[in-house]
């Protein structure tokens, strides 16, 4: 498991060197990102601001639900890039190197690849949580659990990405298919919690659980709530079970397309 983990961080440390090398390339991809991520919560800013508060949800907890969406999602496409694009190595037959790979599969497609852009999502939604915990007077309590849920956060963020893109495996061409359930999944992370109630609440924590990703922590930084925590972290294991299960097992569907591809 450490030799995994060692070959894991020495690939994203590669691949950060390999972006970097073109530094404005590397440079423009993550300031334009951090810029569109400013522009998309200015406008639920004002939102708030012309129909007032929602559900409970004030202009600060929105801050804080993106900042919470922005770094999982920073993280998991950046440092672990190579995910998303796994219906381009299924289709084109590039997967065959992973096969051959004595590390672990998932690990190694994860790390395959890195996303600059990603880093813009990752400082945006830092900035963001700064922010949030300034404009609620933050205790220690709060800031530690706010650290804490960046990580449980991300870890489902990353575990239910997985299992979209396992879908790669079971058709020809699953790119369209796969975006449209990442967008399925994104999409709810990205409201405040005061626009689900009842069923739709219920089905977007534990059928597809974008509300975990960022409106429950901040529930729980808001109200201190232990329950809501101890839910999050009970679904954060069964979440990422059950993706390595499920991406285990959609492995063996992979048919080489007996193509003559190296690179990725």
């Amino acid at each position: 498991m450490m030799q995994e983990l060692h070959f894991a961080l020495y690939a994203i440390k590669k691949n950060i060197q390999s972006s970097a090398e073109l530094r404005t390339s590397f440079l423009m991809n993550i300031i334009g990102m951090a810029i569109n991520n400013i522009a998309f919560i200015i406008l639920w800013v004002y939102f708030i601001q012309a129909v007032g508060i929602i559900g409970g949800w004030t202009a600060a907890d929105i801050i804080g639900l993106q900042g919470f969406t922005a770094i999982c999602y920073g993280l998991v496409f950046s440092f672990a890039g190579g995910i998303k694009k796994l219906p381009d190595y299924v289709s084109s037959g590039s997967f065959d190197r992973f096969m051959l790979s004595p590390k672990n599969i998932l690990m190694r497609v994860s790390t395959s690849s890195f996303t600059p852009s990603g880093i813009g999502d990752l400082v945006f939604g830092v900035i963001c949580l700064l922010i949030y915990g300034i404009l609620m007077h933050a205790s220690m309590v709060q800031i530690l659990l706010i650290m804490l849920l960046v990580a449980l956060a991300t870890i489902i963020f990353f575990s239910v990405t997985v299992v979209i893109y396992s879908v790669s495996f079971l058709f020809t061409d699953a790119a369209f298919v796969v975006d449209g359930l990442f967008t399925l999944f994104l999409t709810p992370s990205l409201f405040h919690g005061g626009a689900f109630q009842g069923a739709l609440r219920a089905f977007f924590m534990f059928v597809i659980p974008a509300l975990l990703v960022g409106t429950i922590p901040v529930e729980i930084v808001k109200d201190i709530s232990m329950g809501k925590l101890a839910i999050v972290a009970v679904f954060t294991v069964i979440w990422l079970v059950l993706s390595i299960k499920i991406f285990n097992r959609a492995v063996r569907h992979y048919e080489s397309s007996n193509l003559m591809t190296f690179g990725g």
